[in-house]
């Protein structure tokens, strides 16, 4: 069986959509978070934090020691970075600032994403289980957390194993759970 090492390249992508179009749409960065850069394949949400900022996006997060990422007002997953300082990276806005462009997580589209799944674990089998969001700091990266079958921490619906069955840190495609993401985008189901 093969086997795939993470890296920091490693990060959930968008991966096909009903009817062949992605809905990327964009949206304005929060301002109130400071440390948090967005980067291409970060899982993000609406600031949830600052009732002045819940219509601007932040990098989803973690709780305290805890790998998994728990939210009701996930958007998708960014396909563009943060700009840096003297950047032109990100669409304009007409509040100022920039906008990042997103690929929303609606019930049309499926994501890829990295695992940490040992080659046992990366089974045909998870196919239709629903499995949480988790976040590797060491790495800088979210991945679908097949170890954990937690209901509570679900966040995603597994829809087919994008590597062969048994490999180790396998990719695997997934979709939101309309549970989990955020009524701009679950209202359509």
């Amino acid at each position: 069986m093969a086997q795939i090492t993470n890296s920091t390249r490693s990060t959930p992508r968008p991966y096909r959509a009903r009817g062949g179009t992605f809905d990327l749409r964009p949206f304005q960065e929060s301002t109130c978070v400071s440390s948090a850069r967005i980067v291409y394949g970060d899982v993000v949400q609406f600031d949830v934090n600052v009732a002045t900022a819940n219509h601007r996006i932040v990098k989803s997060s973690t709780m305290a020691n805890v790998p998994n990422v728990l939210s009701t007002a996930f958007l998708g997953v960014a396909v563009e970075a943060s700009a840096d300082v003297g950047s032109t990276i990100g669409a304009a806005s007409e509040g100022g600032g920039s906008k990042l462009v997103i690929c929303v997580a609606n019930k049309d589209t499926e994501f890829v994403f990295p695992s940490k799944a040992t080659g046992a674990q990366h089974a045909s089998s998870l196919v239709g289980q629903r499995r949480a969001i988790g976040y590797d700091s060491t790495l800088s990266m979210f991945y679908i957390d097949v170890a954990n079958s937690t209901g509570g921490d679900a966040s995603l619906v597994i829809t087919e194993l994008v590597d062969d069955a048994g490999t180790s840190n396998g990719r695997i495609a997934a979709k939101f759970l309309s549970t989990a993401v955020a009524r701009l985008v679950s209202a359509a189901y």
